[in-house]
């Protein structure tokens, strides 16, 4: 349904909700009147006295196909024993029945608390290549076959930037670590253009049933021209932001031609510092608290990265840096400041992604720099189980710290991490205000130094994030002259106790006027 009026409660700012009187044209907001207002089109839509109108959601960064494609894998989240994981492989196998030789993939295996091996897998897969990503997508697993098909046997040596795991045997265990793991991604037969088009549908049409109208996409080289084939076309109904993936960080080499037109965004280099904390390849000044002789893995030095950086700015991209530990975010902050000493750099609006664990000493230098902080509440929530035992109480004081970023006057945008974690952007901000999981726990918040208010965290997921894509001027707000996405929350966020904030529902998603969701 196509809508040219919306009256009922909305959020224009600040702390409160009011009642409001939306007009619409050409799939944009043209007024937007406060008061009490009754129907006057059999195009108005009337919300509910309770519901309230946000702006759109804007996942700051998620993988949109590549979760599209793993909504059809085996999926280990929840997984905590060997034995759930093997059962979860026989039920997938049980019912879609995968011919002899076709490989099964899964994703969302959690290391910090499950350990499985190939010896394991091969009792479950006789007959087919098994891959799974874990939870954190920078580690994976896979069966004997999987490796046959790679190419990979006990003679091989471990790439740079990655590992093939050897158990005490000192054979290999089916366990790969960063580019171990993609090189045996590498060779599992890429879907047809058709099937990834499948996938971004998919895809979409979760994001949109939880409110989600724009998306910023992380893409590495083999899925570009699956985000290309469905850019600007009839099935691409959310706006989308897309990053091409450099690991080589040679400009001239990943150089590409920008595009955008306000529907489809592709202008950002995205690049990787470091890996992740679950599998220790996190970079960080100071070893592992729980593994004295690792410091993890850092992928790109401060002077190539400035280069890179300098040269993308010279002609007009934006880059988004990947950087989870705190010498990460330090190289990353110190090559933005490298590349900037010719004057350009912040009105290209750099980011971190993530930027999970930060020096005090580092936070106030994002504002200062113009970077983008731009973070994903959810890993909070997830990862703070494990955080002390891997990093000690000084350094975890730091985590998440999105509210001292925010007070030293750092923009946030927000996102998900999807498919690694929810695409909900409820379930965001319940961590972003709580640092609490769903259930309340621990309680009284992890580290609630670091919570934020209810309007900061919309902020973050709708303005912060437009900001974060050079697209503030027409997404983020509800306001004239910007289009008309928009969402419809079951409940006044202001108003719903705080703990209670992840229960709240999106009951309609609307982009450039037109009802693409509802709730049953």
């Amino acid at each position: 349904m196509i809508h040219t009026t919306i009256i009922g409660n909305a959020w224009l700012g600040g702390a409160q909700v009011v009642p409001v009187r939306i007009r619409i044209e050409q799939g944009r907001i043209a007024s937007v009147e406060r008061g009490h207002f009754t129907s006057d089109s059999p195009d108005t839509l009337v919300m509910k006295s309770d519901e309230v109108l946000l702006p759109g959601f804007h996942d700051a960064h998620l993988h949109l196909i590549t979760g599209g494609l793993q909504l059809a894998h085996v999926d280990f989240g929840g997984a905590r024993t060997v034995d759930d994981i093997l059962e979860r492989i026989s039920d997938y196998i049980s019912k879609n029945k995968p011919a002899h030789g076709q490989w099964i993939q899964g994703h969302g295996i959690e290391q910090t608390e499950v350990t499985i091996a190939r010896i394991d897998l091969d009792q479950a897969t006789p007959d087919n290549p098994f891959f799974a990503w874990t939870h954190d997508l920078h580690s994976a697993v896979a069966n004997s076959k999987a490796l046959v098909e790679a190419r990979v046997d006990g003679s091989v040596k471990n790439p740079e930037g990655g590992t093939f795991e050897r158990g005490n045997d000192g054979k290999l265990n089916g366990v790969l670590r960063e580019k171990a793991a993609i090189l045996v991604a590498d060779q599992i037969p890429e879907p047809s253009l058709d099937e990834f088009r499948e996938a971004f549908l998919r895809a979409q049409q979760h994001a949109l049933s939880l409110g989600i109208t724009c998306a910023s996409a992380s893409v590495r080289h083999g899925l570009l021209d699956a985000y290309l084939n469905v850019a600007d076309s009839a099935d691409q109904i959310m706006r989308l932001n897309m990053w091409k993936v450099t690991t080589t960080f040679d400009f001239d080499a990943d150089k590409f031609e920008q595009r955008d037109s306000g529907k489809f965004r592709y202008k950002c280099f995205k690049g990787f510092t470091d890996g992740a904390l679950g599998s220790r390849t996190a970079s960080f000044w100071q070893p592992y608290s729980d593994d004295v002789n690792s410091t993890g893995e850092l992928l790109v030095r401060e002077g190539p990265l400035a280069r890179f950086i300098r040269s993308a700015h010279r002609e007009g991209y934006q880059i988004a840096m990947h950087a989870i530990g705190d010498r990460a975010n330090s190289v990353v902050l110190d090559a933005i400041e490298m590349a900037g000493s010719n004057g350009i750099g912040p009105e290209f609006r750099p980011r971190i992604e993530h930027c999970q664990h930060i020096r005090e000493r580092d936070i106030e230098r994002f504002a200062k720099l113009g970077v983008v902080a731009s973070m994903q509440p959810i890993h909070c929530t997830a990862d703070m189980s494990f955080v002390p035992a891997r990093l000690g109480k000084e350094r975890e004081a730091t985590s998440y710290a999105w509210k001292s970023l925010k007070d030293a006057g750092a923009m946030l945008a927000f996102g998900s991490d999807w498919p690694i974690e929810s695409m909900s952007p409820i379930e965001g901000i319940h961590a972003s205000v709580t640092r609490t999981r769903k259930d309340g726990t621990p309680s009284g918040g992890w580290h609630p130094e670091q919570c934020i208010s209810v309007e900061d965290a919309l902020t973050a997921y709708t303005q912060g994030a437009a900001f974060a894509a050079g697209w503030e001027g027409s997404i983020g707000r509800i306001e004239p002259g910007y289009f008309a996405d928009l969402c419809i929350l079951s409940a006044d966020p202001f108003k719903t106790n705080p703990r209670d904030l992840h229960a709240l529902q999106i009951k309609r998603t609307i982009v450039n006027g037109k009802t693409e969701y509802v709730r049953d």
